[in-house]
């Protein structure tokens, strides 16, 4: 067993006040239907955040010195009424709205018309370091873009764009920024079940309804943004010489963007109302002065989708039970755990529960703009976005461990929990990029992301694995991610105690964590933009 801080005697006992039965409290609470599913800005995302704050403070946590326990996210909610048609010499497509296409407006307008012609732009990538121009020698200013999600690294290839895992160049969001800094009005996606991991009717569920932007002037302004079907964009393709012969010509480093011979009329209104939402936070200081701007960051999301409709048309509340009320109660659980214990570690922790994560990490990223520390000498991010539920396990998967030297402090405590570090479990669906500490990690700070193992004791050999692939397919992002009875806690527990030992860690260490040499981030100098 390694002689670190995080094994030592004080450490059991901090673990030992970290109970189940404090994260279940929670998690009942915070995935009750009273709360409507803590939509950004909503009267129960509000409750949400007044129960957290509750939390921190009856636990005795400090709030944060110019902050107190709340940080204010200015943010616009934007209700989409869109319509789009597609128009060439061969004849019109109207696609179905939801069922078909979804699309909103990318900046704070209340009506957004544009015509302009479509362009195929493959991947949408421009990445010098693999000889990889979508757009060399092409003028997409003005033009709506149709691009492909994921990027063209393949398992058969693992040095080029890392293989089976999906890097940011693959993310939705590296798409929409590219083609904004390009000049383009719009960008299309193309969705295919295969490529982004889920089906369409994520897609719908996550871009109908009210849509949010930090406010002031949008980082990557387009007019419209949006995804269109597998079927819709193959029939897209069609007409420019055949779908199947330039989806494969995009996969070839030589492609270059071009035009499909479409005009897009899109047109979308938008109802406009400013949100009053905030990241919560609090602080245990640390024992050190000299480290007191040196923070260890516990984090989870605590926003989820709010209420809708189903295809039926009836009301329904989307609970995010695991989705992420179960990594508040985690955090929550840990900090009234540090707090009755009177642990005190050389750096302060910080506990955040960020706001608007699945509006696009849009709370975390407003954090990164507006640090309570300097980002320069924050210390690390631990994540959370998704507890397990299901029973103990064999492993631990978290992501990132290989990208910094944060990561042999995680292999370290889950060596001493009794767990095995696995790999990223699904790295071809880039989860680094699309959770919480992921703004972080852009703006130079190391972090984690502490998702679960699927190697549950007890169960038989794929037993984990069939349950990921059955939640993802029929539970998330739908109004089934609600509480149960017969959740089990104890994978959760094993979760919460590896991230706490970690802390424990990386609070008691004489030098800050660093990224590993080939990593694509680094630390920020004090006063560097990110």
């Amino acid at each position: 067993m390694p002689n670190t801080k995080a094994s030592k005697p004080f450490v059991e006992s901090l673990l030992g006040a970290f109970r189940a039965n404090r994260v279940e409290a929670h998690l009942r609470f915070l995935s009750h239907p009273l709360l409507e599913g803590r939509g950004v800005g909503t009267r129960g995302g509000r409750l949400a955040e007044e129960y957290i704050r509750s939390v921190y403070a009856a636990a005795g946590l400090e709030p944060v010195p110019g902050w107190g326990y709340r940080q204010e996210v200015p943010m616009l909610g934007m209700t989409p009424e869109p319509a789009v048609e597609f128009v060439s010499a061969e004849g019109v497509i109207t696609p179905e709205y939801r069922q078909e296409y979804v699309l909103e407006a990318g900046v704070p307008e209340e009506r957004v018309e544009v015509t302009a012609p479509l362009v195929f732009a493959g991947y949408g990538i421009d990445a010098p370091e693999y000889g990889w121009h979508d757009y060399e020698g092409v003028d997409v200013r003005g033009k709506i873009l149709l691009i492909r999600v994921n990027d063209p690294g393949t398992p058969e290839r693992p040095d080029f764009f890392e293989g089976r895992a999906l890097t940011y160049y693959g993310r939705w969001t590296y798409k929409f920024e590219e083609a904004a800094r390009r000049g383009a009005a719009g960008a299309i996606l193309i969705h295919t079940d295969e490529s982004a991991g889920y089906g369409w009717n994520v897609v719908r569920t996550s871009n109908t309804g009210e849509q949010y932007q930090l406010e002031g002037e949008p980082r990557f302004p387009l007019q419209v943004r949006g995804w269109v079907t597998e079927r819709v964009g193959r029939e897209l393709l069609a007409q420019a010489g055949g779908a199947d012969e330039l989806l494969a010509e995009s996969e070839s480093g030589a492609f270059r963007a071009r035009p499909l011979g479409w005009e897009v009329r899109a047109r979308v209104s938008s109802a406009i109302r400013r949100v009053r939402t905030a990241n919560v936070l609090a602080m245990l200081p640390g024992t050190e002065p000299a480290l007191a701007e040196q923070p260890v960051v516990l984090m989870a999301h605590h926003d989820h989708l709010g209420t809708g409709r189903d295809e039926q048309g009836e009301p329904v509340i989307y609970a995010g039970a695991i989705d992420n009320a179960s990594g508040v109660a985690l955090i929550l659980a840990m900090a009234e755990a540090f707090a009755v214990t009177g642990t005190a570690l050389r750096r302060p922790l910080l506990f955040l529960a960020t706001t608007a994560e699945e509006s696009g990490l849009l709370g975390a990223d407003w954090y990164t703009r507006h640090p309570v520390w300097p980002l320069a000498t924050t210390a690390a991010v631990l994540n959370v976005d998704g507890a397990n539920l299901q029973g103990e396990t064999e492993d631990i998967a978290p992501l990132g461990v290989e990208r910094s030297t944060l990561g042999d402090a995680v292999r370290r405590a889950a060596m001493i929990e009794g767990l095995e570090l696995r790999p990223e479990q699904h790295p071809e669906k880039g989860s680094f990029f699309r959770q919480d500490h992921f703004p972080f990690a852009r703006a130079g700070v190391p972090g984690i992301a502490f998702d679960h193992g699927l190697h549950y004791r007890n169960r038989p050999e794929g037993w984990g694995e069939a349950w990921y692939e059955e939640y993802i397919a029929r539970h998330y992002h739908q109004p089934s991610d609600s509480f149960r009875e017969d959740f089990d806690y104890g994978g959760a527990l094993q979760q919460g105690r590896v991230m706490m030992r970690t802390a424990v860690e990386v609070a008691e260490a004489d030098d800050l964590p660093e990224w590993r040499e080939r990593s694509v981030f680094r630390r920020r100098a004090a006063g560097e933009a990110g």
